[in-house]
């Protein structure tokens, strides 16, 4: 669909390396990223409490200005990598190229609440390995590949408050050798391994657009 969408609507696609930190989505910084090879984790803000881990956004997802998802976002990059970059500012003015995309993204940000969903059902239903598990399978497909490293402070927020079960959860899930652990942080070794232990819910994030792209009335 970005292909279809680029070529046949003339949208100007930039490639740019993200480094690993903080992406803004800040309005003067108007544009939207498709990850290749990078990874990205999207929480949203909240003046009551710290940041709410919301989803993963790889080359299946895009993220873009807070002004598209309606609530104030923020993204860190986890691994750095490519993307192709869009400027919004610019695809606004051309009414055809605008709704095109606009299409596009709701398919995306529909799978970006999915995964927001069930990442909320996940940390109320599930231990912490089930759910350490369970995100990594995430990333993976996210990210592509059948490996992934991932540094040990960017894991989820909702388990890295619980310090004792999280570190529970890395040493069953390397004992299992489904991953391995050193100072650049998480290596996922065998998904094989990380699903036997994981819970159901990776299952249930729909990686493909083209799966749930919705179709005109």
């Amino acid at each position: 669909m970005l292909k279809e969408a680029t070529s046949d609507q003339g949208a100007s696609l930039e490639s740019v390396f993200l480094p690993q930190g903080p992406l803004s989505l800040a309005p003067e910084h108007p544009y939207v990223y498709f990850p290749r090879d990078a990874l990205l984790a999207i929480s949203q803000s909240c003046h009551v409490h710290d940041a709410v881990d919301v989803a993963v956004v790889g080359h299946h997802a895009c993220i873009g200005p807070s002004e598209l998802w309606g609530v104030k976002i923020k993204a860190m990059v986890m691994v750095p990598g490519h993307a192709y970059r869009l400027d919004w500012s610019s695809l606004k003015q051309g009414t055809k190229l605008y709704g095109t995309w606009v299409w596009y993204l709701t398919s995306v940000i529909h799978g970006l609440i999915e995964q927001m969903a069930q990442t909320a059902y996940c940390a109320q239903h599930h231990n912490a390995t089930q759910r350490l598990a369970s995100w990594l399978l995430v990333c993976l497909a996210q990210h592509g590949g059948a490996s992934l490293t991932v540094p040990q402070d960017l894991l989820p927020a909702s388990l890295r408050q619980q310090e004792s079960a999280l570190q529970i959860a890395l040493n069953q899930l390397e004992t299992t050798q489904a991953l391995g652990l050193s100072d650049a942080g998480v290596h996922v070794l065998d998904a094989k391994r990380l699903a036997r232990v994981a819970c159901l819910c990776h299952t249930m994030v729909i990686h493909d657009i083209a799966e749930r792209q919705p179709r005109p009335l």
